[in-house]
């Protein structure tokens, strides 16, 4: 690619091959001056002659922007779904902006167009906003930290936010260039680099592995017939109790498979017999007794109306592959798990329309309650393993068939939909099973495109991660904690909260780097790793004004930014729900080099 920029009385002109790509008008108060980085990447220094606290610098596009995104924030202004959450890039007519902490890169805009797309970000706390004029793209970075016309919290929005700082003459950003698609891809490369660090776990793998064994027995319940664990604690004003309501679930948030799979290996690794017999408990459970009165396996056993959903579907597949591949090495004879699991591919193959979708959800009858959604996608997952399992042709032609309808509907969009189960809106979650599946199908078939679809659904998971490490204020929750936001993922563009769902993707990544000879994919996927290792309780942990949390007990969800009921922010969820501490478990037994989740092989991409 060739970049240039050509300087008049009155802007700044980049050209990409010739073609005019972006201006910068010039302002008569202060001094533009720009210096390239590695052919494309532009540093943008704002001078003034008199200290100031408050500075707007301004990109104009000089493309019409076709694809237009704003990290884990907002996607093409966010126009699928229903939720409460951003939608377009105004209120009326004043643009939305937003705080360095809300966006995965500081400051971050992307505009896309047909041959020419650009990237926007800041090197500290600017905010971002961004919106359309006359069909193209106007990018600014804006300080103070500001948030206007107003901002999203969970249940309502608030009034803008301007904060304050400390005059000063200099303020920078950075521009980046392609001609190509894939400007944020080179933002969040370059970013990542710039501020990728050494990276301390708070726990050895060991202890997070003891702890979170210890907490998913703590979970588990024993009721009359029922055996399973509890989708978690919450605090009820004077203790930690189990919740009451739609208490198991197989996968997504009750990861209850997933926790008995684990309960099987510390069995084999420590020969824990309660462990054993617990984890079988549970397996026997789901498959034989969780099912509806049309005998079809439950994915939610309460309330009596729950749907079947594929989400939850595809993860059980996939656990019950491996429960029983655990059980044959263990010595316990299960064929009913793989029986199960076939049972679930075949229930997906059933479904399978002639374009390769499947649906995202079922009522209990086996009919098709929701067709729309990229979460139908995690049935690819547990259709490979059957391939590979039983060297069955039909179950690879349903997998890949369902993997090119999914990929297909994510490039035409840009994004994915419906992952996270309790939204209907645009997410990180629905794209994990394409990077999931790309991997898979790569190391089924060796072939390159699935190698690189997989990236492809990495670039766009990242756009969740975040690249940098905010510093809150001492008086609040998580500068009392003294958390760190660095390699955190957020949730979907109504949820904007830091989770560590990522970690079911750790072993992608780091599956990633070695097929691509990418370090990048390792470092992220280290960093997913150190940023859930926070928060963990060792049985002694209180955090506001609530009691001890049980050991291996962590919150789902970190409010990064101002977004929680109530005005609160910066804070933390006080929801020890089951998923992340079964997502730790099976990173820790899919991963057997502990040294490195210890921190011990980070030179490789420092």
């Amino acid at each position: 690619m060739k970049l240039e920029m050509k300087e008049t009385a009155t802007e700044f002109m980049f050209f990409v091959n010739n073609e005019p790509a972006a201006r910068i008008k010039k302002q008569t108060d202060r001094f533009d001056s720009f210096v390239f980085h590695e052919g494309d990447v532009v540093e943008w220094t704002c001078k003034t002659a008199k200290e100031t606290d408050h500075m707007c610098m301004e990109l104009e596009d000089c493309f019409e922007a076709k694809h237009i995104v704003v990290p884990a924030v907002s996607y093409d202004q966010n126009p699928w779904g229903k939720d409460h959450e951003y939608k377009g890039l105004e209120k009326d007519g004043i643009p939305y902006s937003f705080a360095y902490h809300r966006t995965a890169v500081p400051g971050a805009t992307v505009s896309k167009g047909n041959r020419v797309s650009l990237a926007v970000c800041s090197s500290d706390t600017a905010s971002g906003s961004m919106f359309i004029q006359n069909k193209k793209a106007v990018h600014r970075l804006i300080w103070p930290e500001t948030e206007s016309p107003q901002y999203l919290m969970a249940d309502c929005f608030m009034p803008e936010y301007i904060g304050k700082i400390k005059p000063r003459c200099e303020f920078k950003g950075w521009i980046f260039f392609s001609d190509q698609c894939d400007a944020d891809e080179k933002m969040m490369l370059y970013i990542w680099k710039q501020n990728i660090k050494r990276l301390h776990p708070k726990q050895s793998a060991q202890t997070i592995w003891d702890w979170s064994v210890e907490y998913a027995k703590k979970l588990y319940t024993h009721d009359g017939e029922i055996h399973a664990f509890n989708i978690g604690f919450r605090w009820d004003g004077n203790e930690w109790v189990k919740r009451e309501e739609m208490k198991y679930e197989i996968g997504w948030c009750g990861q209850n498979a997933s926790l008995a799979v684990s309960l099987l290996y510390d069995y084999q690794m420590n020969g824990n017999k309660d462990s054993l017999k617990k984890g079988l408990a549970v397996l026997d459970w789901w498959t034989q007794k969780a099912r509806s009165k049309e005998g079809l396996l439950l994915t939610r056993y309460d309330p009596e109306d729950s749907l079947i959903d594929a989400c939850n579907l595809g993860t059980a597949g996939c656990q019950l592959i491996e429960a029983y591949e655990q059980c044959e090495r263990i010595g316990v004879r299960r064929t009913q798990y793989l029986t199960a699991a076939l049972e679930i591919c075949d229930f997906a193959m059933a479904h399978q329309r002639l374009d390769g979708g499947i649906a995202m959800s079922w009522n209990r009858d086996g009919s098709v309650h929701t067709l729309e959604g990229t979460a139908g996608a995690f049935l690819i997952l547990p259709l490979v393993k059957a391939f590979e399992k039983t060297h069955k042709e039909k179950y690879n032609i349903a997998a890949v068939r369902a993997y090119s309808y999914y990929f297909r509907e994510f490039k035409n969009c840009g994004y994915g939909t419906s992952g996270a189960l309790d939204t209907c809106c645009i997410d990180k979650e629905s794209v994990i099973p394409l990077l999931k599946g790309g991997i898979m199908l790569y190391e089924a078939t060796g072939f390159e495109r699935y190698l690189k679809m997989a990236q492809k659904a990495a670039w766009y998971l990242s756009t969740w991660q975040w690249h940098q490490s905010v510093v809150y204020p001492s008086d609040s929750i998580l500068g009392k904690m003294g958390y760190d936001t660095f390699g955190g993922t957020a949730v979907s563009t109504s949820h904007h909260h830091i989770d560590p769902f990522a970690l079911c993707y750790v072993e992608d990544l780091k599956k990633l780097a070695i097929f691509t000879k990418n370090t990048q994919w390792e470092s992220r996927a280290f960093s997913i790793w150190y940023n859930a290792s926070q928060g963990i309780s060792d049985g002694t942990l209180m955090i506001g004004e609530t009691g001890v949390r049980p050991r291996g007990s962590c919150d789902e969800g970190i409010l990064h930014t101002r977004w929680g009921n109530n005005g609160n922010y910066f804070g933390v969820s006080q929801w020890l729900v089951a998923w992340p501490c079964a997502f730790r478990l099976e990173v820790l037994r899919k991963l057997d080099n502990w040294n490195w989740l210890n921190g011990e092989e980070q030179e490789a991409w420092l």
